[in-house]
Order: C-alpha cells, then sequence, then structure tokens
C-alpha cells in the first residue's frame, strides 16, 4: 500500500512539473545570414504592410509593436524613417489537446487492490511568434527568430505576456559570432 502510494505521489509531482515547465516556458530559436555584419546596423523601422496582414488583434499587435520598439532601443538601436532594417512579424497558433489518466484513489490491499481511473481532458494554445530582420538595401532577411510557448487568451496582463515572448526571442539578437 505503501509503495503504490509512493508512486501515486511520485506521478503527480512528475506531472506537475512538466505541467509547470511546459505553461511558463517559451522555446527560443533563430537563424540568421552569416555572411552579414550585424554591426553596420543601428536603425530599424516597422514594415508595415507585412504587420497589417497578421491575423491577431490589433490590441496585441500594439503590444508586439511596443515590445519590439523597446526590445530594440535597449540594445542601442533606434528608429528611423531611413532604417537599416525593417522589421515585421508573423503569428501562429494551434490548440493541444491533453489527456491526463491519473488514479486518484484506490481501495483494498494488497494483492487485492483496486482503483479507478478517471481521464481527464484540458487543452492549452501554443502560440508561435515569429521576428524577422530585413536588410532595407537589398530587402533580404538577415536574421529570423522564432519562440514557442503557451498562451493564456484570459490572462490579466497580456502586455507582461506579450512583452515576455519578445524579450526572449530579442535575447539571441544581434547573434554574437564565437
Amino acid at each position: 500500500m505503501k509503495i503504490i502510494k509512493n508512486l501515486i505521489s511520485q506521478k503527480i509531482i512528475l506531472f506537475t512539473l512538466a505541467l509547470i515547465i511546459n505553461s511558463c516556458g517559451i522555446y527560443v530559436q533563430y537563424d540568421y545570414d552569416s555572411d552579414v555584419n550585424f554591426n553596420d546596423y543601428d536603425s530599424y523601422s516597422f514594415y508595415q504592410p507585412d504587420i497589417d496582414k497578421v491575423k491577431i488583434s490589433d490590441l496585441d499587435k500594439k503590444r508586439i509593436l511596443k515590445s519590439l520598439d523597446s526590445g530594440l532601443k535597449s540594445k542601442g538601436m533606434e528608429r528611423s524613417d531611413s532604417p537599416d532594417l525593417l522589421v515585421t512579424f508573423e503569428t501562429q497558433s494551434k490548440e493541444r489537446i491533453y489527456i491526463n489518466n491519473y488514479m486518484p484513489y484506490g481501495y483494498g490491499w494488497f494483492p487485492f487492490f483496486y482503483h479507478h481511473n478517471y481521464p481527464s481532458a484540458y487543452s492549452r494554445t501554443q502560440g508561435t511568434l515569429y521576428i524577422n530582420f530585413i536588410d532595407n538595401k537589398n530587402q533580404q532577411l538577415v536574421w529570423q527568430g522564432r519562440g514557442d510557448g503557451i498562451l493564456n487568451e484570459y490572462s490579466k496582463d497580456r502586455d507582461k505576456m506579450i512583452g515576455n515572448f519578445v524579450s526572449r526571442i530579442l535575447e539571441k539578437f544581434p547573434p554574437t559570432v564565437d
């Protein structure tokens, strides 16, 4: 009986840790043109035609632009009418459904222990934010960052959630050459 309780406790702890890691974490990837010297870029502007095509609310677009603006300024870049870089972004989202088979309790004694499985299902929205930097002179993509994470559309502080996404992606910009 004690072994079964320990086993149940371990499963619950592992499930909880996995849930916390998956719900709070933002997985970031990036890629860039290795022939480009990123020290040559010191100004940027948002490329509005691409941003207007993104299918999210105007408020969320504004939050992303605000976060990008503050993040790039903190890296020493300035916004300009004749920029070195054009900045755009894209978004994707998909619904993930999770099914949990857990054993909340049982009765009886070993070896005649009975338990009930109560499956539960829940869903989460996984969002992806792509941030693109385009060289304004030759109109070529020079850097792209991607952040994947769980979105909470009912979050009370969407500014913080979106700002966290953007800042995690911008941690990798500009790329450092080792």
